[in-house]
């Protein structure tokens, strides 16, 4: 079963993983057919604002960190998509596939290493949700017409 948020065509580099997205969970920051560069990490080094990649029923998913809870035996994070008005979901310590260090958009990569991504991640944290609702009252309208 696909869901809106997978993410497939997985190639593997070392510790480094080049998969391309599908799906409008994190719109308008991603978009169908951009591919993502993924680098394996510790859920330890992650901060809020950062992208994920990681395991939920059967598949892999892609979305923001939104809460970290760090507790004796590891941490907890959650995240959300940046086009979900949720408050993020959970994700065990376990499932986490790694983190998205750069975008591959129109041959070019963006990379999301930096205090310039750092601070525009973490923003997006925020204002993210307001996507979510400007994207459904648009949808809303163009359906009414």
């Amino acid at each position: 079963m696909q869901r809106d948020n997978d993410i497939h065509l997985k190639q593997e580099y070392g510790d480094l993983i080049l998969i391309k997205a599908v799906g409008f969970s994190m719109w308008p920051f991603l978009k169908t057919g951009e591919r993502v560069v993924v680098k394996k990490v510790a859920a330890g080094s992650l901060r809020v604002g950062d992208i994920i990649l990681y395991r939920a029923e059967n598949q892999i998913v892609c979305h923001r960190l939104v809460k970290i809870i760090k507790n004796k035996g590891g941490c907890l994070l959650y995240a959300r998509g940046d086009n979900n008005l949720s408050s993020g979901e959970p994700v065990a310590e376990e499932l986490l596939v790694g983190k998205v260090t750069g975008v591959l958009r129109n041959g070019h990569i963006i990379s999301l290493a930096g205090r310039r991504s750092n601070f525009v991640n973490q923003l997006i944290v925020v204002v993210g949700p307001l996507f979510g609702i400007g994207s459904r009252i648009i949808k809303r309208a163009l359906h009414k017409t």
